[in-house]
């Protein structure tokens, strides 16, 4: 566990300096923050020092959850295991069966299994999305043919690059739920 913790947070932190560099390079032209679509510019008017100061305390708040995932988190066991996926994580967030989407939307009552799950989840998505990001602007500001031909086909690369950041928050979330009700499944002896 120790060697994926110091692995996935090295890969974090590369990851972030690559999109950092990357976007440098569009941030430093004459009037390049302009362009800029991250929403803490574009929106909320950060600077590039807002970006870094946001990014450093985004980036420590990660790599503690990720921490207190690795070292301090032990998946609760539950008194009997559901048959189901969706009323493991019920039970698991809520006490109860029947609650599954209430997890998309609500907290759970114990607030640790939030931090740890949220630890596992956003450390991967920040990798990969920060990987996506350093490809379109490395792409984008060195003009490379082959990313302009799949720019005219998509139109706007940014919605499929949210959408698949979107779509691996999910995934890895689906993933540590089904991981947590395979354990808790082997623990009680059901296969």
């Amino acid at each position: 566990m120790k060697a994926k913790f110091i692995f996935l947070t090295f890969l974090l932190l590369f990851t972030r300096g690559c999109d950092f560099y990357s976007t440098s390079l569009w941030f430093f032209q004459p009037n390049g923050h302009l362009g800029e679509t991250n929403p803490l510019t574009s929106i909320f008017g950060f600077g590039w020092t807002g970006l870094v100061v946001s990014n450093i305390i985004l980036v420590g708040l990660i790599i503690y959850a990720f921490y207190f995932y690795s070292f301090r988190y032990l998946p609760k066991r539950l008194p009997t295991v559901p048959q189901k996926l969706t009323d493991f994580v019920s039970e698991l967030y809520f006490d109860e069966k029947g609650h599954f989407y209430n997890a998309f939307y609500k907290t759970p009552k114990n607030k640790k299994i939030l931090l740890a799950h949220w630890g596992y989840v956003l450390i991967r998505v920040v990798i990969f999305g920060s990987i996506l990001a350093t490809i379109h602007n490395l792409c984008q500001f060195y003009n490379v043919p082959i990313y302009n031909s799949y720019r005219e086909i998509v139109g706007r690369p940014l919605f499929v690059i949210y959408g698949l950041i979107v779509s691996s928050i999910f995934y890895f979330q689906f993933r540590i739920w089904n991981r947590e009700f395979e354990l808790a499944k082997k623990q009680s002896g059901q296969t």
